[in-house]
């Protein structure tokens, strides 16, 4: 028996609260309340992880932005999400599927090797890991990957309008790591973030089409988000029950 019936129906079910969250947030019913950034992430290069992306050196002018997931009141703990979103030259396109980007969707999440997969809610941006959850399918296996903040001189506040006061005083720097499922991390890379331009309403991420050089979706990750993404980008008077 195959994961697919099983991450299909999983993935039927993650649909039903973004039903309700579409009501009353048509744009964007997760992460609705975010900052826009720019930066440079540089590879270093010499990995293992079977992903050319992160087994490659390089340096790519990077988009990013921050955000708040549930978008629950100011002061209120939260689940903090980091997209990234760095350009893929049409060598690295696969079938020419991908928009000619990687979006990288990371999310706070646990340090261990099992609650790097359970996110976390924080009222400040945290020194730990913003996680993947979900692995790319890699030549050795599954790959995960994370960003995790380096230290600086004052906390990182995560309402939206002081997070972007603080990173126009001082950038923000990220490590970037990969692991297999329960290995340990491994720096590959370095991000830094300022500023940028906001992200237009309906200026969207899209992990599943577009992926980093070297990288696949598993079929089941793609039956699990699939259904959530469909309805996040569909315009309100569209929605069908499924």
């Amino acid at each position: 028996m195959t994961t697919a019936p099983i991450s299909a129906l999983l993935g039927s079910a993650l649909r039903v609260p973004f039903v309700l969250l579409k009501q009353f947030r048509p744009q964007r019913p997760i992460h609705s309340e975010g900052v826009g950034l720019e930066g440079v992430l540089t590879r270093t290069g010499g990995g293992s992880s079977g992903i050319r992306w992160i087994d490659e050196a390089g340096d790519d002018p990077v988009r990013a932005r921050f955000s708040r997931s549930a978008g629950l009141p100011h002061g209120w703990p939260d689940i903090l999400g980091l997209a990234l979103r760095c350009p893929v030259p049409p060598s690295g396109q696969i079938d020419g599927r991908s928009d000619g980007r990687a979006d990288i969707l990371l999310a706070t999440a646990g340090n261990g090797r099992l609650s790097r997969f359970v996110p976390t809610l924080h009222r400040h941006v945290p020194d730990g890991a913003f996680a993947s959850f979900m692995p790319y399918r890699g030549l050795g296996g599954p790959v995960l990957v994370a960003a995790h903040p380096e230290p600086r001189a004052e906390r990182l506040p995560a309402r939206p309008d002081r997070f972007r006061a603080s990173v126009a005083a001082e950038p923000w720097r990220l490590g970037l790591y990969w692991a297999t499922p329960l290995g340990p991390w491994q720096r590959f890379g370095t991000v830094e973030l300022g500023p940028g331009a906001p992200f237009g309403e309906d200026e969207r991420f899209d992990p599943l089409l577009n992926v980093p050089v070297g990288a696949e979706n598993y079929e089941w990750t793609c039956h699990l988000r699939e259904p959530s993404y469909t309805l996040a980008r569909a315009p309100r008077d569209e929605l069908r029950p499924t």
